[in-house]
């Protein structure tokens, strides 16, 4: 059962009232509600429980996204306030990235969001990224880690021959998935990884391990 503040939330997101909407969390911020508390309490479910009311397929299409549109402007303008909750920096580096054809990056931008709270150095390098230049990336900035968001079952092709590919030319870089798709065990079976990671508390758990 969600509370009321929640519910005036959505209802502005339902409406698409970016202005509001953006406002109505800075505003949550203001008061002392933690950037975690934000989006697992209102960003996340706010994705996740999305429904479209409409039974015009186009229609769906276009109000999600301007749904995420407006997420995505949230989680903009609600960074500095992720700087002053940054946790102790711990010397670990992360690349995170939507590999190619994957267009759905909200989850990708929190895992970021998230790793950077926790004092990691987390870098995300995109949507719909082509191996290359996942590739190009690793070869220069050589992170520890490098966590692939997947969404799309579809894409399961592309990211078998780059985790493939990732774990024969860099070896000491560990990959960790997340996302949709990274539910499916038959999924998972096709591909190399070295962790799994769905949310945050999943990170701060990685991160003990690290210790």
């Amino acid at each position: 059962m969600r509370d009321n503040q929640y519910l005036n939330f959505i209802k502005k997101l339902d409406d698409e009232l970016k202005d509001e909407c953006v406002l109505f969390i800075l505003d949550l911020l203001e008061k002392g509600v933690s950037i975690k508390e934000v989006y697992e309490g209102y960003i996340i479910p706010a994705l996740a429980e999305y429904e479209c009311n409409s039974e015009v397929e186009e229609i769906c299409i276009w109000k999600e996204h301007a749904r995420t549109s407006i997420i995505r402007t949230i989680l903009e303008a609600t960074y500095p306030y992720l700087i002053k909750q940054k946790k102790e920096t711990i010397n670990k580096s992360v690349i995170v990235a939507c590999p190619q054809l994957e267009y759905h990056e909200i989850g990708a931008i929190l895992a970021t969001n998230f790793f950077a709270l926790e004092g990691f150095e987390a870098k995300y390098i995109g949507a719909n990224t082509p191996s290359e230049q996942i590739f190009s990336a690793v070869k220069i900035i050589k992170p520890d880690f490098v966590a692939l968001s997947i969404t799309n079952y579809f894409n399961i092709v592309y990211v078998k021959k780059l985790t493939e590919k990732l774990k024969e030319s860099y070896p000491e870089v560990k990959i960790i998935l997340g996302g949709q798709a990274t539910r499916n065990e038959d999924t998972l079976k096709q591909l190399q990884y070295d962790y799994i990671i769905e949310n945050h508390e999943d990170i701060v758990k990685f991160k003990e391990g690290l210790k």
